[in-house]
């Protein structure tokens, strides 16, 4: 994953790894069943709990 002039680069790949491990902490860790993709010079993809007492897990530090 880079930043590109166009936007947030990601690989297919890295792409599908991400979703992956989105969905089973959806399934298994109390996590939302969806992401959230702010824009800007830095775009983030973070996936937020269902409980107010946890972080949410910020998806653009976690890809290669």
């Amino acid at each position: 994953m880079r930043y590109t002039e166009y936007g947030l680069e990601i690989e297919l790949e890295e792409l599908r790894r991400m979703l992956d491990y989105a969905e089973n902490r959806a399934q298994y860790g109390n996590m939302e069943r969806r992401l959230y993709i702010k824009g800007g010079d830095r775009p983030t993809i973070k996936q937020y709990c269902c409980y107010a007492e946890c972080n949410p897990i910020n998806h653009t530090y976690s890809a290669k």
